[in-house]
Order: structure tokens, then sequence, then C-alpha cells
């Protein structure tokens, strides 16, 4: 049995910085920086000129990362947990330009942006905010104080896999994953074929409402190891007033081989962005504004562990900072530090027949706001979970346990089994027991302590979920299959939004919830260039109390996506239909409050081509074709038609 150690890593470096230059204007100048100012190799030149444009991306996965994505797709396959995978091949063929994009076009998950910085994500049909648990190279990026995650600082450039755990979720991950997990890797270089070489990577692009992109990515050999450096600027004017942002972000990496296997990786990171905050059509913050900054920094070492485990030590930190300032003019301040340090350890035996998985997390996260005062949480917690092997049969089973101050003790458990009934055939069945904790902005402000909409509760109680779901699979070959999927969840205890007279959300536990449905998913692949996916998810819902039905939670969702590579020229082509049914954005299911349902159609265009011997492709982005008028939250319409259109270099 093949044995090597995971790649996974992490990132970033505190710093404070402020100044009047937009946030855009700085990144854009560091990204052209990073791109001109390292050296070339006409090796490397000379290599990539006569590589055929295909092969562009493929020419930059790297060696020991596509054991790790061998790794992942393997645990996806052969264990009963049901996962989706996005591999870096992909997201550079499809010309996935952010996070939240390759997210949203995974099947089952939806991504929407909230206001201010962050993405309420959605995993099989959930609306609820939170409860998925984010990881970058292992470690958790779920702040306490967010209900929704910063995904904007993770440059796409860097990741090479991400995966999504839908619900149940195994509990060696973390805690806080009981509406789904999503897991994402960034590439290495160290040790690979790519090692002594450097690729460079540009994009620039502009579109519609003032929309400007620029950002440049990095790789060469630096100090017996590998860097990399990214940099990003972006600005939009926003269809409606004051919703106009400029954001930037900085990535600079490097990892190396050390003696006995070992592999060591270091990332620092910063983000800013200013950005207007609208409110919603019926309560509207023309002068409201935000300003947010994230440094981080993530030191990662990892390794084999005797004949058959392999090992993962995440030190890291995250410091926030957030200035708000409302309608009213009032202006309050965030700040936000966190530090923590997790443990991986994995381990088969020689036949492969039994596995160990375990993972320890310990993290402090200290926040001091103006209105609420200063609040701090301790987290420290162990999880594990055995597979069991026997021919056409896999069992597993994990339990974890954290300690969280303020809320005790908070145990988990997940099992689940695999069966291969025939070629190609296969059943997987799940089930599990976690607790959701509320993160500050729910307890004490909103989430990045915005005053004008949104209030606190400081006694609200924690969720407790039991989750279980069934499928049924079929492949014909990875690029033909079919799954569906049976699901139900009973909570204890949710967190519910009420809208007051007053318009302000305020949130308050229930007794008791319960959501259930099926998930089906379907690929076909009818020649190499002309593919189809599909996911529908039909669910039902209610608060047993109230006899209502949860919010954001629509009775159907569905995603149709073709692709199309036209022979000849290369031309890739994709299409994309997204319906979602009518949904409630508070408890009381008012209908003044309803969303209504919708179908959107997007479309994208890329043309590889040769710009001066350079490997290069124009593309095209058309958001919302028919410009169908739907709200993303109650009040908060979606921009309607909108295009982006750019050119991306590799050299």
């Amino acid at each position: 049995m093949r044995r090597t150690h995971p790649c996974v890593r992490p990132g970033r470096c505190p710093a404070r910085l402020r100044s009047r230059v937009p946030a855009w204007c700085r990144a854009t100048w560091l990204a052209l920086c990073c791109g001109c100012l390292l050296p070339l190799p006409r090796i490397a030149l000379a290599d990539h000129d006569h590589a055929p444009q295909a092969n562009a991306s493929e020419s930059t996965v790297l060696e020991t990362v596509v054991v790790t994505a061998d790794h992942v797709r393997d645990y996806a396959e052969n264990n009963p947990a049901m996962v989706e995978v996005l591999g870096r091949r992909e997201i550079d063929r499809r010309n996935m330009r952010s996070v939240e994009e390759a997210l949203a076009s995974m099947a089952g998950v939806e991504v929407k942006q909230s206001a201010g910085v962050g993405s309420r994500i959605a995993i099989r049909g959930s609306g609820k905010s939170g409860g998925v648990l984010v990881l970058l190279n292992g470690r958790p990026l779920n702040s306490s104080q967010y209900g929704s995650v910063d995904l904007a600082s993770i440059p796409v450039e860097t990741i090479e896999s991400i995966t999504v755990f839908k619900p149940p979720v195994p509990v060696w991950l973390g805690a806080g994953a009981s509406d789904g997990a999503i897991s994402i890797v960034t590439r290495g270089l160290a040790g690979t074929k790519e090692k002594g070489r450097q690729v460079t990577k540009v994009r620039t692009a502009a579109g519609s409402y003032g929309a400007l992109e620029a950002n440049a990515s990095s790789q060469m050999p630096l100090a017996a190891g590998t860097a990399m450096a990214t940099a990003a600027g972006k600005h939009r004017d926003g269809k409606r007033t004051n919703n106009d942002l400029d954001s930037g972000s900085l990535l600079l990496h490097w990892d190396g081989d050390l003696a006995d296997n070992r592999k060591v990786e270091i990332d620092g990171r910063y983000f800013s962005s200013e950005s207007g905050s609208p409110g919603p059509l019926d309560n509207p913050t023309p002068d409201a504004r935000q300003s947010y900054e994230k440094a981080s920094f993530d030191g990662r070492l990892s390794g084999l562990a005797g004949a058959n485990g392999d090992y993962g030590l995440n030190l890291y930190g995250d410091s926030v900072e957030v200035e708000d300032t409302s309608q009213s003019g009032l202006v309050s301040t965030l700040d936000d530090a966190r530090i923590g340090l997790k443990g991986e350890y994995n381990w088969n035996d020689d036949a492969d027949r039994w596995a160990l998985r375990a993972s320890s997390l310990v993290e402090n996260d200290d926040l001091d706001h103006t209105l609420s005062g200063s609040h701090s949480r301790m987290t420290a917690g162990f999880g594990v979970q055995a597979d069991r092997k026997w021919q056409d049969w896999l069992v597993t089973a994990g339990a974890r346990g954290d300690r969280i101050t303020g809320f005790g003790f908070n145990p988990g458990l997940s099992g689940g089994l695999r069966h291969v009934l025939g070629e190609g055939w296969s059943l997987k069945a799940n089930l599990g027991h976690s607790v959701n904790i509320p993160t500050f902005g729910q307890l004490y402000q909103p989430s990045h302590g915005s005053i004008d909409q949104t209030r606190g509760n400081p006694d609200l109680d924690k969720e407790k979920i039991l989750a279980a779901d069934a499928g049924l699979e079929y492949a014909w070959s990875t690029a033909r299959s079919i799954q569906l999927t049976a699901f139900r969840s009973e909570t204890d205890d949710p967190i519910l939004y009420q809208r007051g007279a007053d318009l302000i959300y305020r949130p308050v536990n229930g007794g008791s919830a319960w959501r259930h449905g099926l998930e089906a998913n379907w690929k076909y692949g009818f020649t190499e260039d002309l593919s189809l996916e599909a996911n529908l998810i039909v669910q039902d819902s209610e608060v047993e109390e109230t006899g209502r039905e949860l919010t954001y939670t629509p009775h159907l969702k569905a995603k149709l996506t073709l692709q199309r590579t036209l022979p000849g020229t290369g031309t890739r082509l994709e299409t994309t239909l997204r319906y979602s049914g009518e949904q409630y954005t508070e408890m009381e299911n008012r209908a003044a409050q309803q969303l209504d349902d919708y179908l959107t159609v997007d479309c994208k265009a890329i043309q590889p081509f040769k710009l001066a011997g350079l490997n290069a492709e124009w593309f095209l982005n058309v958001d919302n074709l028919f410009d169908t008028g739907y709200s993303i939250h109650y009040g908060y319409p979606d921009e309607g038609l909108r295009f982006l259109t750019g050119l991306n270099l590799s050299f």
C-alpha cells in the first residue's frame, strides 16, 4: 500500500494596515509587482511556448498534491459519507474566478453573498445561517463572531481541491458541522515535478456596474523550497445606491521538504475591503459603511508516523478589524484575535482493513466591540473515527467531545456503512449527532457589528441536531453516474429569527424543528466534449411549535449545467440553469416577507489562443441572462443581468 503524508496547508500573517488608497488599487499594484519583478527562467518559458493549450492547467498539477487529491477521491468513493469533490484541473478548465463560484458549481451547494463581508452557504437545501464547517488545509476558518464565512480572502489560484461533506458529517473533521463541511486544500510545490520551475498567471477583467478585477500569481523555487505569491484587487459600483465594494488581497506562501519525509508549509494572508451597506428596500441605509481587514498566519508540519501512519500539525492565527458606520452616524468597531493549534493523525493497517483518523483542537478567540464589550471563547476538542472493511462492506464509527466557554461539554457522534451491491452499484447510509454553538454575533451583535438591521440575544441556547441519510449510487464510469439520497434532520432548540415592528431581526430558540427530503444527482458525459450535470432537491420542513416552515428552506431547488467544447477551435461553453422555490425569511412565515420562486440562466464562454507565444484565454461570463427579478434575502434584490469579460495569461 502506498503511503504519503497529507499536503494540507494553511494561511496567514497578522498585520494592521490602514490607507486612504482603495484596497483594490493597493492590491492591483502588488499583483503587477509580483508578476513583473520575479525573474522568469527562459527554460520555463520555452517549455510553455510549445505546450498545447489544452494542457496548460495540467502543467501546474503537482505530483505530491495529485496523491492528496487521489486520497480525497478514494475517501469519497469508498467511505459512507456523501461527498462532492472539485479538483484543480476542473477549476482551471471552467475558469472559476473565486471560491464562491467554485462552490456554487458543485451539486447540492448554494452560495449567497451576505450583507457585509462573508457568504451564506447552503448544503443540500438547508438555509440556516451558520452550521457549515469550513476547513482550510485542516484548520477551521469559522470565526466565533460570524454566522457567514469569509471566503473572499482565499485566492482561487492557490486551491488544489474542494471537498464538500453533506450532513451528517464525520465528527473527526471538527465541531460546528451540523449542516455540512467544506474542506479546501491549497497547493504546494516542494518535492514535485514543478520544483525548480516558475509559473506565473495574470488575469484582468471588466464588466457591468463598474466591475474591475486584476490578479496575479507566481510560483518559484526559493531557499531550499518553493514560494508562491498571489495578489488580487476588485472594484464594483453595484446597481443599488451604496452597494459599492473595493477589496484587495495578498497571499505569500513557502513550503519545503525536510529530512525523514517531513514537510513544512508557511502562509501569510491579508485581505481588506471597503463597502457600502444599502440595507433592505423597506429599511434602506444609504449612508451606512463598513471597512474590514483580516490578516492571518498558518504554519503546518506534516510527515509520516511509522510504517502506516501520517500526521499534520497546524498552528494558526487571525486578526480582524471591522469599522461600521450606521445610518444614524454612530461608528462602532470590532477587534477579533484568534489563535489555535490543530493536530491530525491517520493510520491504516498493512492489509488495508482497518483505518483510524483522529484530530484535536485548542483555540482561543478574543473579541472587543464598542457596543457589546469584550468576550472570550476557549475551545478544546478531540475526535476520532475508526473504519473497518469486510469484502464489499465498510463500517465507520466516530466520536468527539468539545468543551467551549459558556456552553460546557458538547458531544458528537457519527457512524455509517457502505455496501458494494455489484459492478458500479453501492449503498451508503449515515447517522450523526452534533451541536451548534451560537456565534457572538447571534448572542450580542449581528455579524460584523452592524446595528441597523439585527440585534443579538445573550440568552440563546445551543442547537442539538440528529441527522441521517441513505443513498443509492450507480457509476457507469468516472464521467457517468447517478445518485439518489433520502435525508432527515431533527433539531432541538433551533435558532430562528423574528422580525419586529421596528424592522429589526432578533434570534430566538424554537422548541424543535425537522427537515427531510430527497436529493438526486446525475452526471452524464455524452462525449469528451459534451457533458450534462443535474441536481434536484425536494424537501419539507417544520418548526413543530408553530407549524411553520424553516426559513430559507424552499420545497424545491434544482440546478442543470451543460458543458460543451467546440472541436477545432477549443472554445469552451457552459450554461447553468438554477431554480429555487418559494421560501420565507423569518420564522412567522409572513406572506409579506416571502421570497418568490425564480429561474435564472448563467452562461460562460472561454476561448484559448496564443498571445506573443504565451498561453492565453479570453473569457466572458454572463449572469442572470434574462434579467430575472428575485431577492437574495428579503429586501435585497439580485442585480439582474450582468457580465464580466477579461483575459488570462499563463507563462
